[in-house]
């Protein structure tokens, strides 16, 4: 030691710097993106939605061309391009729901969350994460999804009937309205997946307040009560915002604001469990 050190003992001891909310909130974007892109149930999943999607709207308009000719004049009448070539989303908003649910429930299933919450105490910064990598990738596949198989759909309605294309008259809001559709709903799979903990639970609650539910109201007496509850279903919603001929939907606008408002009232109450219960 030279007689310019200072003894060991007065020595200051040197603190790492405290890492900045900016950089605390890069380092989870992160960590989450290689966790959710290294998730092949995932992609699974998107892959089958996407094929499942194209698949059906081909299907649909390849029979309504393909009976035509046979069809009276009031199908005829009642025929319209842009809903048939969309109404495949009734099936792939299911597959969205699972793909939110996913984004989160997988962790749970193999005990991988307690490492993510050791690791990242500040537990609403997990959540905010997931939410936007899901938002940004629910999106982009959204839209590729509903502009492929709805582009790929009409596509297959040729000859002297009737046909959309995007720049027709409410087409390209009908696909936006899709893609938001779909975005929204993997969303609010994300935050149950949150309360439930459990893939199967997540799965089966999606089925049933998708598929299931709207299917019993549908044949119960049209009174008030029913004019001021199914049509805010959250099924019943995404129809507002892509279908345009059913007479008991909400309007797009308030549709999408009461749909957005379902999956804050789900964000709201995952963070609340999230910060209260153990990992």
């Amino acid at each position: 030691m030279t007689p310019t050190d200072p003894p060991a003992a007065h020595r200051p001891h040197a603190t790492p710097p405290r890492a900045t909310p900016l950089a605390r909130g890069r380092a989870v974007l992160t960590s989450e993106w290689i966790k959710l892109r290294s998730l092949r149930s995932l992609w699974t999943t998107a892959l089958t939605g996407f094929t499942a999607s194209v698949g059906l709207s081909l299907l649909v308009c390849s029979s309504y061309r393909s009976r035509w000719h046979h069809l009276g004049a009031q199908a005829r009448a009642h025929f319209h391009p842009t809903d048939t070539g969309l109404g495949f989303l009734q099936i792939t908003a299911l597959f969205f729901g699972a793909l939110g649910a996913l984004a989160v429930t997988t962790e749970y299933g193999t005990g991988q969350i307690h490492g993510t919450l050791m690791a990242t105490p500040q537990r609403p910064l997990v959540l905010a994460a997931k939410t936007l990598l899901l938002f940004v990738l629910g999106s982009a596949l959204a839209l590729a999804t509903v502009s492929a198989a709805f582009l790929l759909g009409q596509s297959r309605l040729t000859g002297t009937m009737p046909h959309a294309s995007l720049t027709d008259p409410g087409a390209a809001h009908a696909v936006l309205g899709g893609a938001l559709y779909l975005t929204l709903t993997g969303l609010l799979g994300l935050f149950l997946g949150t309360l439930v903990r459990s893939t199967a639970i997540a799965l089966s609650t999606l089925l049933g307040l998708f598929t299931i539910l709207p299917v019993l109201v549908d044949d119960l007496p049209k009174s008030p009560a029913w004019r001021h509850t199914v049509p805010y279903l959250p099924s019943n919603l995404g129809l507002s915002l892509w279908h345009s001929h059913i007479g008991f939907l909400v309007r797009p606008a308030p549709a999408a604001g009461t749909l957005a408002l379902y999956v804050l009232v789900a964000a709201a109450a995952a963070l609340t469990l999230l910060r209260t219960r153990d990992g």
